[in-house]
């Protein structure tokens, strides 16, 4: 009997070729400078300024180490100013072992369209979820999380299920 390949290891044979990729904001970056009495202020691509993860030499970064002091942040977020950078986000969902990836939004559909033919093999799949935003950063209490949350794995646990 073939052995079948593991959500995981799909994934990361696509990534070794650069297939898939997830894209960050270049704003800012990790050691992103913003005022101590101001820890909210948001970078155009919708996240706090802090909350950035990029590791790169963000436009912020670039600025500075021109001395150009005169460099001030996009008043909009475009495409140049997100970067392709190596996908590690993806994995499973606790309890219900279901799968999750976040991708470039430039990934060519037909190389998920295999990686979705691959992993499910001759079974259908019941339920494929594609959640995006961001537009915004955003608060919310503990338990408006933990309902969204909550709503996300009933919508994925009754995938094919008729509710009366």
């Amino acid at each position: 009997m073939e052995k079948t390949s593991t959500w995981e290891e799909l994934i990361l044979d696509l990534t070794k070729n650069d297939n898939l990729q997830s894209r960050t904001c270049k704003i800012y970056d990790r050691q992103a400078r913003f005022l101590a009495n101001d820890p909210y202020k948001v970078c155009p691509c919708g996240r706090l300024v802090r909350c950035h993860s990029f590791k790169g030499i963000s436009q912020q970064s670039k600025a500075a180490n021109d001395r150009n002091h005169a460099w001030t942040r996009p008043k909009s977020f475009k495409s140049a100013s997100s970067i392709a950078v190596p996908l590690t986000v993806f994995g499973r969902l606790k309890p219900t072992d279901c799968k999750f990836i976040r991708l470039n939004d430039q990934t060519e559909m037909s190389c998920v369209y295999n990686l979705l033919l691959e992993d499910c093999g001759k079974k259908k799949p019941a339920l494929i979820l594609s959640v995006y935003g961001g537009a915004k950063y955003f608060t919310m209490t503990e338990k408006l999380e933990k309902e969204i949350i909550r709503g996300i794995i009933d919508a994925a646990t009754t995938a094919g299920k008729y509710i009366n």
